[in-house]
C-alpha cells in the first residue's frame, strides 16, 4: 500500500546511542529551520527506532522516510525535504527495509511515543 506524501512529524531517536551520536541537537537544528520557515509540522523525541548501529535515525511521519547515519550538516537537507524539497537519499539508502516496514506498522497503529 503506497504511503501518504504528507509529513506532519519528524520523529528524532532519544536513546542512548542516537543520543550519543548528537541526534538531539539534529532534531533542535531541524525544528529551528521548520519554526523559521513558519511549518506546522512537529520535530517530536522518539524513544528508539531498533535501528541503533546506524543511527542517528530520523523518521519523517506519515510519509514514512527513515534518515539514517544523520549527522549536523544533514539538518538543511532533512529541513528542505521536510518543507517539499528532494529527499535525501544519501541518508535513507542504508536504512533496513524490514525494520522501516515494521516501524511504520508500529507508528501507524498510533504508538508514537
Amino acid at each position: 500500500m503506497p504511503r501518504s506524501e504528507k509529513i506532519e512529524r519528524c520523529l528524532v531517536c532519544h536513546n542512548i546511542d542516537c543520543a550519543q551520536r548528537g541526534s538531539i541537537p539534529i532534531g533542535e537544528e531541524i525544528a529551528r529551520r521548520l519554526r523559521d520557515a513558519g511549518s506546522p509540522v512537529e520535530v517530536r523525541p522518539y524513544m528508539c527506532f531498533g535501528g541503533c548501529p546506524q543511527g542517528p535515525n530520523i523518521v519523517l511521519f506519515p510519509q514514512g522516510t527513515w534518515y539514517a547515519q544523520v549527522q549536523p550538516e544533514d539538518a538543511e537537507a532533512i529541513a528542505n525535504h521536510i518543507l517539499g524539497g528532494p529527499r535525501a537519499d544519501r541518508l535513507a539508502a542504508s536504512v533496513d527495509p524490514e525494520l522501516r516496514d515494521l516501524i511504520l506498522e508500529i507508528l501507524d497503529a498510533g504508538i508514537l511515543d
